[in-house]
């Protein structure tokens, strides 16, 4: 059972990116994040309402979720919306699979003690960086693809959003136990939800009801729900069954699941630069979540 939560997580994450290419190719960038978050609060809301949970939260303990929400749902989303626009979905799963090791650098800082760096891991760091630089060495030699170049930059701060979040939450969420898990989610999508109608609002102008074809709300209704929302109950349910280092091994088969589905859906084949960046990355992976022997 525990296999089959993995593989439909995977899915989940990997499938992000391919939505998002459909939403943005239709919708400004802004209003594509909201309607995204907008579907996975709604989702929530159905679904505690039916379980009756209590979502509840002593305002002094706000900004817990808040910060959260931001580095987990407003500000990633948002990249990926913005970058997503210049590059293909490849690109953004490839880039999602390096969230480990921004996780790691960020834990072993932040958290220190908890994580030890050694050269092994340090050589690893390294490496995945080299594999970066080899995906993204087209957009900085091509001129034409200069704005590819700036979408891999937006899904590099997606990655670090990402990272930094995922080190945080055990700080001020794991750590604490005044806010239920249930509120916390659901202020979360709240605060970005807000946070980004009001500045879709201010930077561009409301999509027509026009651009809204079948595929771009079956994208949202996948990103929002299904790579988001329904993406974190499994996350959850991983983490019970497994724990969060061995869950966190799932985000090694996004890049896979991104490239499939650009395959299949948009007939886009990886170029040879991508797919040997990918192998260097999952090399720098392999060296840093490989455990340190005790002394």
């Amino acid at each position: 059972m525990s296999y089959f939560l993995a593989f439909c997580l995977a899915l989940c994450w990997g499938t992000a990116f391919l939505a998002s290419k459909n939403m943005v190719e239709a919708l400004p960038p802004y209003w594509s994040t909201f309607f995204r978050v907008a579907a996975g609060l709604a989702f929530f809301l159905v679904l505690y309402g039916v379980q009756r949970k209590s979502l509840k939260i002593n305002p002094r303990e706000l900004w817990r979720p808040w910060v959260i929400g931001f580095l987990l749902i407003l500000f990633p989303f948002a990249a990926i919306s913005w970058g997503q626009r210049f590059v293909a979905p490849t690109i953004g799963g490839i880039f999602n699979g390096t969230v480990p090791i921004w996780s790691f650098i960020a834990g072993a800082i932040i958290l220190k003690g908890q994580d030890r760096f050694t050269w092994r891991r340090a050589i690893g760091v390294t490496i995945g960086m080299i594999g970066l630089l080899i995906i993204v060495w087209p957009s900085l030699t091509l001129g034409s693809d200069r704005m590819a170049l700036y979408g891999c930059f937006a899904f590099l701060l997606m990655a670090w959003s990402y990272s930094l979040g995922n080190v945080l939450t055990k700080l001020i969420m794991v750590d604490n136990t005044s806010v239920t898990h249930e509120a916390n989610t659901f202020h979360q999508y709240l605060f970005s939800a807000i946070v980004l109608v009001i500045v879709a609002a201010l930077a561009e102008p409301f999509p027509p009801a026009s651009a809204f074809s079948l595929k771009v709300v079956l994208s949202i209704l996948s990103a929002g729900i299904f790579s988001s929302a329904v993406a974190f109950l499994l996350m959850v349910a991983l983490i019970k069954r497994w724990g969060a280092t061995r869950m966190a091994s799932v985000t090694y088969f996004t890049p896979v699941v991104a490239m499939a589905s650009d395959i299949i859906a948009r007939g886009r084949m990886p170029s040879g630069m991508e797919l040997v960046g990918l192998m260097i990355i999952f090399v720098s992976l392999f060296l840093i979540q490989k455990p340190v022997d005790a002394k």
